[in-house]
């Protein structure tokens, strides 16, 4: 759906142009600040965004069994599939948050993921979902790392058979900047694009001011925008936060976290919350912001201070059930 919202006649305009839509299993939203002069460049911009985004689904979309992520991770060892520049650049910055972060972002860790998902293999009630078995972890964990990957000019190499890829919590991030690309690309210079929460701005918003961006606070059940913690500014950067509060497993009174730590396989425990990063550009902002919750506060805290341009914002949750927060050293909070 393409929503145009401005003014005609007036002498300036009061709203924003919004783009809206669905996308890899959430919502898109752009919101620009119009000129007069970009009338026609707004009537072949749905067109454009369409495009975009579906072109990176056909790439990287877990969920359409003929996506090049999907023939990769259907083919058996040894073969070989030629995948688009926009995958392979995805898949090498993959790479690099791998080797950054220690292997706490890792895009080969759906096999443990997919354990997780189905719980114990062998439980006596089907319906009813266990932890797995420590030995079924361990068995997975070998079919994961992401230097096992065999990438050579967009060839894509089945490494060994169970080696799966998965790269959802970054291509929303290489999404938004896509879209980005797009509209700086165009002439748009006051513009907002969101995936699913992750963001990135242009310029200043209608009142002349830095981009406002809420921080979700996370509660188990809450809707995207229904609670606010915090809100920080955006002008000419991107922001990104993964949590664990959404989406959890729980057993015997204990929950068990969707994110998996691609370093043990096993599923998250943590006091971490929600971690939000800020950076140049959405891609790095994803991965480095779903990788600071398999991390420590301590040990993500000092790998954000040492990298130029990025802040991250961690929200906790206490032993009491309130939530506190951390922040980097240049995290702007309101």
């Amino acid at each position: 759906m393409f929503v145009l919202l401005f003014c005609i006649g007036c002498n300036q305009y009061k709203e924003y142009v919004k783009f809206t839509g669905e996308t890899m299993g959430t919502l898109y939203n752009i919101q620009i600040v119009p000129n007069r002069n970009m009338n026609w460049k707004l009537k072949e911009a749905p067109i454009k965004i369409d495009s975009i985004l579906l072109e990176i689904n056909q790439q990287m979309s877990t969920y359409k069994s003929n996506s090049e992520i999907s023939l990769f991770n259907q083919m058996p060892e040894n073969a070989v599939v030629n995948i688009s520049p926009g995958f392979e650049e995805v898949i090498n910055r993959s790479i690099y948050w791998g080797k950054v972060t220690a292997g706490a972002f890792d895009i080969t860790v759906l096999p443990s993921v997919e354990l997780w998902r189905r719980g114990e293999l062998d439980r006596e009630y089907e319906a009813v979902w266990k932890p797995p078995t420590d030995w079924d972890v361990v068995l997975r964990l070998m079919l994961v790392g992401y230097e096992k990957i065999k990438l050579n000019n967009r060839n894509l190499v089945k490494a060994f058979k169970g080696q799966m890829i998965d790269v959802n919590a970054i291509a929303k991030g290489w999404g938004v900047d896509q879209l980005f690309d797009y509209m700086a690309a165009n002439g748009f210079s006051r513009f907002m694009v969101e995936i699913g929460g992750e963001v990135r701005t242009m310029g200043k918003n209608n009142k002349g001011k830095p981009w406002r961006i809420g921080i979700d606070t996370p509660v188990a059940g809450s809707l995207p925008g229904e609670q606010l913690f915090a809100t920080t500014t955006l002008s000419n950067k991107a922001m990104a936060t993964s949590g664990n509060y959404r989406n959890f497993y729980e057993f015997d009174g204990v929950q068990y976290s969707h994110i998996i730590d691609p370093r043990t396989g096993a599923a998250l425990q943590s006091d971490i919350a929600s971690v939000t990063v800020t950076g140049p550009n959405c891609i790095d902002a994803d991965a480095l912001a779903t990788a600071l919750n398999v991390m420590t506060v301590e040990e993500g805290k000092n790998l954000v201070e040492s990298l130029e341009g990025f802040d991250a914002y961690w929200i906790i949750k206490n032993q009491n059930g309130a939530f506190e927060s951390i922040a980097s050293s240049g995290m702007q909070i309101d």
